[in-house]
């Protein structure tokens, strides 16, 4: 009895270790599976995100081409409607749409100054007129400080002299390497022109809120003058005090009829006083030599989607296009 009983013992160990290891292998093999579908899913993301990029830069290209073969994409109906951001191109697999901003028609924030050295006080103006604005639609605490002005002067120019507006009441001082050595980390003034817009974020006074609220209004690129056929409401609204919102409504609703071909044109608009005409002209134009253009083209397939945002050149007199700046979101 005893030697059968140790057989049943010695079996009944066997089946239990053939258990275990039955079960480990199943474990190990549900690990495995897994894994291999995790590296799967992860394999089939990376090409999925490798196709939204290509749409993206798909869309890019059709904004290349519709910049290069026309010379003012506004007055064009159906390219101003095709870039907006509101259609959707197919491209293999995926899809992608455009959005197209004229930088001719926002402020140029390195051109504060005159190469001279002096102050461009009709610049200086028309952005302190643009912070009111946009500080009039600010229900909450988040205001910008006229100090903006100034500390961009000082970040753009080419001395190490704090910048004073004598003409604002308070907030009137720039900064110099003297407050941003402060800071943590601590950096230098770059007393130089801007060269992309978020370098704002460096400025005295220039938080990401800050930021959002004046960022579509700014460029660091053009001529300096305003065009007034792509120029935001704002924009227009801040190259005079004698502009009123109603008046820059109307600027805009007959823009859309059909584009201005002539500054003079804008006599024509229904509430245009000679004072008003006479205090814009020379700030604004309606066609530049030099146009900049943001483009943001958006890719997409399945869940997954890429952003390419880049700055277009076009030189109207030989007609070519540089990707002055590229980025991939």
């Amino acid at each position: 009895m005893k030697h059968n009983l140790s057989k049943t013992k010695r079996s009944g160990f066997v089946v239990v270790v053939v258990l275990c290891m039955v079960i480990l292998m199943s474990v190990l093999l549900l690990g495995f599976n897994r894994g291999a579908l995790v590296c799967l899913r992860a394999a089939d993301d990376a090409g999925k995100t490798t196709q939204t990029l290509n749409c993206a830069r798909a869309g890019l290209n059709i904004a290349i081409a519709a910049v290069r073969d026309t010379p003012d994409i506004y007055a064009n109906r159906n390219l101003a409607n095709l870039l907006s951001g509101k259609g959707v191109f197919d491209v293999g697999g995926g899809n992608c749409s455009v959005t197209v901003t004229e930088e001719d028609g926002k402020l140029n924030l390195n051109l504060l100054k005159n190469k001279d050295g002096t102050l461009n006080q009709t610049r200086i103006d028309q952005l302190l007129r643009l912070i009111d604005l946009l500080n009039q639609e600010q229900t909450g605490r988040l205001r910008i400080d006229y100090g903006l002005v100034p500390a961009i002067i000082d970040w753009t120019d080419s001395d190490d002299q704090v910048t004073c507006l004598p003409f604002i009441k308070n907030q009137n001082l720039g900064a110099e390497s003297a407050h941003y050595d402060t800071l943590t980390p601590p950096y230098k003034c770059k007393n130089a022109p801007l060269d992309a817009t978020e370098e704002l974020l460096l400025v005295k006074g220039v938080t990401p809120d800050v930021f959002a609220l004046i960022h579509d209004y700014v460029t660091v690129y053009g001529s300096g003058e305003i065009n007034i056929n792509c120029a935001p409401k704002h924009i227009i609204e801040s190259l005079s005090e004698k502009m009123d919102p109603a008046l820059a409504q109307l600027i805009i609703d007959r823009r859309k009829i059909k584009p201005f071909e002539t500054i003079t044109e804008l006599q024509d608009v229904s509430g245009m006083t000679d004072g008003v005409y006479n205090a814009i002209k020379k700030a604004a134009t309606v066609r530049s030599t030099a146009q900049y253009y943001q483009v943001v083209s958006r890719g997409n397939a399945g869940q997954l989607g890429s952003t390419i945002v880049a700055l277009l050149r076009r030189d109207t007199e030989i007609k070519t296009i540089e990707v002055v700046s590229y980025k991939e979101i």
